[in-house]
């Protein structure tokens, strides 16, 4: 069994033909998006980003010193790797297709949670079932969250503080986001968001991409289609745990605007 994604890709007819595990990272982020279990593994550090790859985290497939690859995950990239899989599914569109993933069978094929995953072989309809359970929990405690916020960005901005231990100065500390602006995003809602100095906020809390994007819509704010806006996105998806340094790092490397320490945003 496959997961289908409702995107719809225009690719080659010979991408039709096979599984990728190397993935861009809008592949990355739509298949994030889709597929609530991923986020859940991905939030657990059981699957990581490595080299361009969706890896089941264990030091059989990646380097313990140096975040790469092991040999062996090469020689075995579709028992350890998620791949994607486009299908053409309008015959008037041959150019048109969904993105599929095989999340479902890495899954039935190994335990994840247990940290013990065979090369050959599949669970027992019991294990599946107790990850499963496992993975659902989580979902349900993120979604949990999300329904008990208050419903403007100011009320969940406190709230996500006063959950993860963190007072303005703390916050301002971690997310390099001013003193001032903090107090301002608490205190008027009618404040000015930007999708950067949010970001930036939420990196500072370590907020699950889900929270993150529910505060976004409650800022109004919809991240466009630039280069910008989706490297804020990829951020706040996938670098998330890390730092803010961590995060200039990869927006270095695209070239991009870096974040400024104690940068007043508007």
């Amino acid at each position: 069994m496959i997961s289908k994604q409702r995107e719809v890709y225009r690719v080659t007819n010979s991408e039709c033909d096979k599984v990728n595990y190397e993935l861009t990272e809008s592949e990355v982020l739509n298949l994030y998006y889709s597929e609530p279990r991923l986020a859940v593994l991905m939030d657990l550090d059981v699957i990581r980003l490595i080299d361009r790859h969706l890896v089941v985290n264990l030091k059989e497939f990646i380097t313990p010193k140096t975040n790469h690859l092991t040999a062996h995950a090469r020689r075995h990239i579709s028992n350890c790797c998620v791949g994607i899989h486009y299908i053409n599914e309008f015959e008037s569109q041959p150019l048109s297709v969904t993105i599929s993933s095989t999340l479902d069978i890495l899954i039935q094929s190994a335990s994840f949670l247990e940290k013990a995953f065979p090369v050959v072989g599949a669970q027992t309809e019991v294990e599946q079932n107790k990850e499963s359970t496992l993975i659902n929990k989580e979902i349900d405690r993120l979604n949990k969250i999300i329904m008990n916020l208050p419903g403007s960005f100011s009320g969940s901005l406190k709230s996500h503080m006063e959950r993860k231990g963190y007072t303005e100065e703390l916050l301002s500390q971690e997310s390099w986001v001013s003193l001032s602006t903090i107090k301002q995003y608490r205190q008027k809602e009618e404040k000015e968001k930007t999708l950067k100095t949010v970001t930036a906020l939420c990196i500072g809390l370590h907020l699950h991409p889900w929270l993150t994007e529910d505060l976004l819509r409650k800022a109004g704010i919809v991240p466009k289609a630039t280069r910008q806006d989706g490297a804020y996105r990829y951020l706040y998806t996938v670098l998330y745990k890390g730092t803010i340094e961590e995060c200039n790092v990869y927006l270095r490397s695209q070239k991009l605007q870096e974040f400024k320490l104690r940068e007043k945003m508007a």
